[in-house]
């Protein structure tokens, strides 16, 4: 339903009371409106405020060209009667039964004309006609402060502050899986050992399995003669 009838102010201020009830539609909000005033409730103290105002366009079928001509030739014959008996009260009423038809005849070709011109402009931006409305969520009845009980007592219980329900958020993308928390100590740890690994191993060998510098020595024959010295000393004396 569209909410800006004749003698609305626009930018006037909402108007200043108590909330006794919120209904769905306007015609709920004129049942209790009307109830209120049949109980003795002065009209000028009621006010209804629509909530959520939102501008719908509903779209329908264009009228066909028939429709449109036979409109149109109506028009044209009622507009030529009004200027063929307008001619004849001029002229004296002579000739009056043919100053009418012909009046008629030309408003209503003159009308098709128009009409079918007009159709065909129309349809070549839009093919469907819209019709546009402002229209309310919901309706507040809103009293002044001086009447407000009056109002209730007269209402009884009343809806109140029914917002529309929001429409439903949209899903979240899914989020990854947690990773595993890791104990601070180890984390810490970890490049320690990853150090003394390094050292251990000192300089890496070449790729075909050579060192980079120097040649590289048995530590085992080393140390093979330096841990018995003792069975040296005899395999050396039985050689003498």
């Amino acid at each position: 339903m569209s909410m800006i009838g004749p003698g609305a102010q626009i930018g006037s201020p909402l108007p200043q009371g108590q909330l006794v009830g919120n209904y769905p539609s306007y015609e709920a909000a004129m049942a209790a409106i009307d109830k209120a005033v049949g109980a003795g409730v002065d009209p000028r103290f009621l006010s209804i405020v629509g909530r959520d105002l939102r501008s719908v366009y509903r779209l329908r079928h264009r009228p066909s060209y028939a429709a449109v001509a036979g409109r149109g030739a109506l028009q044209g014959a009622f507009f030529g009667l009004f200027i063929g008996l307008l001619i004849s009260m001029m002229s004296g009423g002579q000739d009056m039964t043919m100053t009418l038809g012909s009046t008629v005849v030309m408003g209503a070709v003159i009308w098709v004309l128009f009409g079918v011109i007009g159709e065909v402009m129309r349809r070549k931006q839009l093919k469907y006609a819209v019709i546009p409305s402002m229209s309310a969520v919901s309706y507040d009845i809103v009293v002044d402060n001086a009447v407000a009980s009056e109002v209730t007592s007269a209402l009884g219980s009343q809806p109140k502050g029914q917002a529309p329900t929001p429409p439903p958020a949209a899903e979240s993308p899914a989020q990854p899986p947690a990773q595993p928390s890791v104990d601070s100590s180890t984390s810490v740890q970890e490049p320690a050992e990853s150090n003394d690994t390094e050292s251990s191993r000192g300089i890496p060998d070449l790729p075909d399995g050579r060192p980079q510098f120097g040649v590289r020595v048995d530590e085992s024959a080393e140390q093979e003669p330096n841990e018995d010295p003792e069975r040296a000393e005899q395999d050396s004396s039985e050689q003498r």
